[in-house]
């Protein structure tokens, strides 16, 4: 989907009543849905799920992204490799 340029070093999420949240820190868009946000960030992967959600402002440049729904889970993980045996191979 869309991608930042250059990934911003810091990560900041402010969700306001469950149902406005703006994130700084974005560098990629990797799947959007009403229903299910995945984003990858500064400080990892993360997982937005919820209901009505949609897109009102992504920055590219900055890696600035608003959204707008009823969120109901926010899960971060480790961002995933582009080569599965990246580690091996050290």
């Amino acid at each position: 989907m869309a991608k930042v340029t250059e990934a911003p070093k810091e990560h900041l999420l402010e969700l306001k009543n469950r149902c406005e949240m703006s994130l700084t820190g974005v560098s990629e868009v990797i799947n959007f849905s009403d229903n299910l946000v995945t984003l990858r960030t500064s400080c990892g992967d993360l997982t937005v799920r919820g209901d009505g959600l949609s897109m009102g402002r992504l920055n590219t440049e900055t890696g600035e992204l608003y959204i707008k729904g009823t969120v109901s889970i926010l899960r971060y993980s480790k961002a995933k490799g582009k080569n599965r045996f990246e580690g091996l191979l050290k």
